[in-house]
């Protein structure tokens, strides 16, 4: 795990593997609709109330044209200096905000997006905007190094027929010092009710396969590919090719940062 701690190939990994998981939702086959423009614009919508009620920021992801709408109240305009509206026309995902979190806890915050996407494939459609997923992020305020707590709910706005996410909704608000830090939660919107622990786990040991399962945790022990192929019978193209779908089911760069996210998953 060393080279995603470490390093000067750090940052270049970690946007690898970033534009990996934003893949899930842009590369998605998406169906044209006509009432498309009308979500959209009730989305905005909903997002501009958000900011204006809560003085936070409230995000519009467009995954089928790859644009996002910003929007934010003082607090946004305050702590990241962002203006009350903007549009990023070259990406569906706030990269703006993201440039003022932690490094190790954009970490955390790939891990929930790749938990609730996957939770949510096994939804129906209609199921599919019942949910939020929400974690604790650390900000640097726009000038110095001085970090606030923020509350990051994501959840998907509106799915086409086929089930594909086209437009998803992210809020980002100031959450209280004197609160502990949780784990990442999914949310049923119409319940309130957290979605158990165990429930989306179920859901993470469906990612990968026993066999990769098998791989991934032998290299996270140090186990070279030679040996690897040794103690599980199999050809050393076997257990690349293996390595390779690993990275691109965790979406991750590098076996470092798969062998980091599946151990946050608990998954070995």
């Amino acid at each position: 795990m060393a080279l995603l701690r470490n390093g000067g190939n750090r940052d270049q990994f970690r946007m690898k593997q970033e534009n990996e998981l934003k893949s899930l939702l842009t590369n998605q086959q998406f169906e044209a609709s006509d009432n498309r423009e009308p979500l959209l614009a009730q989305a905005k919508a909903c997002a501009n109330g958000y900011a204006l009620a809560t003085e936070g920021i409230a995000v519009v992801s467009d995954f089928q044209n790859n644009e996002c709408h910003i929007y934010a109240g003082k607090f946004g305009q305050t702590i990241m200096n962002l203006p009350e509206y903007m549009v990023d026309r070259k990406s569906a995902f706030e990269d703006i905000v993201f440039s003022h979190a932690k490094e190790d806890e954009l970490i955390e915050r790939h891990v929930l997006e790749l938990r609730f996407f996957n939770f949510t494939k096994e939804l129906s459609i209609k199921e599919k905007t019942n949910f939020s997923a929400s974690c604790i992020l650390s900000f640097y305020r726009t000038g110095d190094n001085e970090k606030v707590k923020i509350l990051h709910t994501t959840r998907y706005f509106s799915c086409s027929a086929n089930g594909s996410v086209s437009l998803g909704l992210c809020t980002y608000i100031p959450y209280p010092i004197s609160h502990n830090r949780q784990d990442g939660i999914i949310v049923n919107l119409l319940t309130g009710e957290t979605v158990g622990r165990d429930i989306y786990e179920a859901s993470d040991r469906k990612i990968l396969s026993r066999r990769q399962l098998e791989i991934l945790s032998l290299i996270a022990k140090g186990v070279p590919s030679k040996q690897i192929a040794d103690n599980l019978n199999i050809s050393i193209y076997t257990v690349n090719r293996h390595r390779q779908d690993i990275l691109a089911t965790l979406k991750v760069a590098n076996t470092a940062a798969a062998v980091e996210i599946a151990l946050r998953m608990n998954l070995i």
